[in-house]
C-alpha cells in the first residue's frame, strides 16, 4: 500500500523500482531520492538520508504524514539538498515549514521534589517539563500529576512515584501507597546502583537505558571524550518509553576550553547523526559535536551521514560498559 502511495505521489510508472527499508519506502528518479515515511516519523531523516546516499542520489525529498515541521528543522543542519513535505490523508504533499523546538519548563510544584530526589541519592534529571531521578542512567522515580475522577482537566497535584518505568511505578504504588518515602526510594536506589555497577552480573536492570549508563560513567570521567567537564542535557525529543533505545545528550567544556555537545548511543543507529545535529542546534549551535559510543558501533554508513553536516562532528569510541557485565 505504501509503495503504491509513493508511486502515486511521485507520478511514476510501475516499472520504477520501489524499495522498502525500516519504516519507509523509497525510489530514485533522475538522481532524486523520494522517501515516504511509514512509522517512527520523528527519527526518519537519518535512515532516509543513509538510503539516499547508498543509492547515489544527489538530493532527497522526504514525505511524512507526521512531525514534518520537526524533520524540516533537522534537515537544515545538513549540507545536502533535502526537502520535507507533509502528506495529508488524500495523498497531497505540501512543503513543510521548519518548526522551532518547543521549550517546556518544569513547573514550580514539580521542582519542589528535586531536593527530595537528590537527598535520596539519585541524580535529578529535567527533560521536556518532566523531573525524574536516575541511578547510573536508569530512571527510578518520576514526578507525575495525580489524577482522580474529580479532576475535570485530568491533572491534579504533583506527586513522586517510585519505580523503573510506568508499570513498575504503578505496582510500587499499589504495594506501598501513593506517598513516596525517602526510605523506600533509597532501597530502590541501592538495588539499582548495585545492579548497574561495573563488573556486576548481567541483570535486566543493567540492560535497560544502556546509552544513559554510558553517559553516566563518561560524565564521571569526561576525559574519555576529550572533555574537562560534562553534565546531563535535555535530548531534542522526549523519550516515549523507558525501554526505547534512544540516544541521550550531555553538554560541557573540552580540555581546550571549547563548548561541546556529546551524544551517547549504544548500537548502530541510522538516525543518531540527525539526533545529534538537532540536539546541538537546541543546546548550542556553535558547540563542537561529539558522538560517544562503543567502538564497534562506529560504522562507515553513519560516519558518511555525519560528513553531510554543515558543521563537522567527530566520533569517539568508548568501551567502558561494552563488556562490563559478567554472564
Amino acid at each position: 500500500m505504501a509503495q503504491l502511495r509513493l508511486r502515486t505521489i511521485v507520478g511514476v510508472r510501475g516499472d520504477v523500482e520501489v524499495s522498502e527499508f525500516g519504516h519507509a519506502v523509497g525510489l530514485v528518479v533522475a538522481d532524486v531520492a523520494w522517501v515516504l515515511v511509514t512509522g517512527r516519523h520523528e527519527r526518519s531523516l537519518g535512515p532516509a538520508l543513509m538510503w539516499s546516499l547508498r543509492n547515489n542520489a544527489t538530493s532527497l525529498k522526504l514525505l511524512s504524514s507526521e512531525r514534518a515541521g520537526e524533520l524540516a528543522r533537522i534537515a537544515t543542519h545538513f549540507d545536502f539538498a533535502i526537502e520535507v513535505f507533509e502528506v495529508d490523508a488524500a495523498g497531497v504533499a505540501r512543503a513543510a515549514v521548519p518548526k522551532s523546538a518547543e521549550k517546556i519548563e518544569v513547573s514550580v510544584a514539580d521542582e519542589m521534589f528535586a531536593d527530595f530526589i537528590k537527598s535520596a541519592g539519585a541524580e535529578v534529571v529535567r527533560e521536556h517539563g518532566v523531573i525524574s531521578g536516575e541511578v547510573c542512567g536508569l530512571e527510578v522515580c518520576r514526578v507525575v500529576r495525580a489524577t482522580d475522577s474529580g479532576d475535570l482537566d485530568g491533572a491534579g497535584e504533583s506527586e513522586l512515584e517510585i519505580g523503573v518505568g510506568a508499570h513498575d511505578r504503578e505496582t510500587f504504588k499499589l504495594l506501598h501507597g501513593r506517598t513516596a518515602t525517602i526510605e523506600s526510594l533509597r532501597k530502590v536506589i541501592a538495588e539499582v546502583a548495585a545492579r548497574r555497577a561495573v563488573g556486576a552480573q548481567v541483570h535486566p536492570l543493567n540492560q535497560l537505558a544502556r546509552e544513559r549508563m554510558l553517559r553516566h560513567y563518561v560524565c564521571q570521567s569526561p576525559q574519555l571524550v576529550g572533555a574537562k567537564s560534562l553534565q546531563v542535557a535535555q535530548p531534542p525529543i522526549a523519550r516515549a518509553n523507558l525501554k526505547d533505545v534512544v540516544p541521550c545528550s550531555a553538554v560541557g567544556v573540552s580540555l581546550t576550553g571549547e563548548k561541546m555537545v556529546v551524544i551517547f548511543n549504544i548500537g548502530v543507529d541510522p538516525d543518531v547523526v540527525s539526533f545529534g545535529a538537532d540536539a546541538r542546534g537546541q543546546i548550542n549551535g556553535a558547540a563542537d559535536l561529539v558522538f560517544a559510543m562503543p567502538t564497534r558501533d562506529i560504522v562507515p554508513a553513519v560516519e558518511r551521514v555525519a560528513q553531510m553536516l554543515r558543521r563537522p562532528a567527530r566520533f569517539v569510541g568508548v568501551d567502558v560498559i561494552s563488556s562490563s557485565f559478567k554472564p
